[in-house]
């Protein structure tokens, strides 16, 4: 071997080195390159997730809030619900007693029309039969009737 051929195989060797570590920075810068790219990536990622995070929370909040509104709000018709049965109740026992009336002031005022129409006749001097059959009412009555209204005319 000669003197010039080993500084030959070091400048070789030195040149596949540098060559070697010329293609691994760039290797190394293609892979820096892509890891800025995936870094970036994540942190979009986890600036996505943090604002879902940040919608779910008032999402979650805003459907307690509903829930309770609604609560209170069926709490409420319940308590409306059972004064207005209250209130229908009452009406309702109202309207019943308002038709008996009605029922007794019909009653009374057919038997009241028999009486003023025998009071007429009476005071006009008709005959007992006259009234009795005229009125429908019995004969003692109008007997008492005839007394009395006769007597004052």
């Amino acid at each position: 071997m000669s003197l010039f051929a080993v500084p030959i195989i070091a400048v070789s060797a030195l040149i596949i080195s540098v060559l070697c570590l010329v293609a691994l920075l760039l290797l190394l810068a293609r892979h820096k390159a892509k890891l800025d790219v995936y870094t970036a990536q994540f942190q979009t990622q986890e600036l996505l997730v943090s604002n879902l995070q940040s919608a779910n929370d008032d999402l979650n909040s805003a459907v307690n809030e509903l829930s309770l509104k609604h609560e209170q709000a069926i709490t409420e018709n319940t308590l409306v619900s059972k004064q207005l049965e209250h209130r229908i109740k009452t009406l309702q026992s109202q309207v019943n007693k308002q038709d008996d009336l009605i029922c007794q002031l019909q009653t009374d005022k057919g038997d009241d029309k028999f009486y003023s129409r025998a009071i007429k006749l009476a005071k006009r001097g008709a005959e007992i039969e006259e009234i009795v059959a005229e009125c429908e009412l019995p004969r003692a009555e109008v007997e008492m009737l005839i007394s009395v209204y006769q007597k004052k005319a």
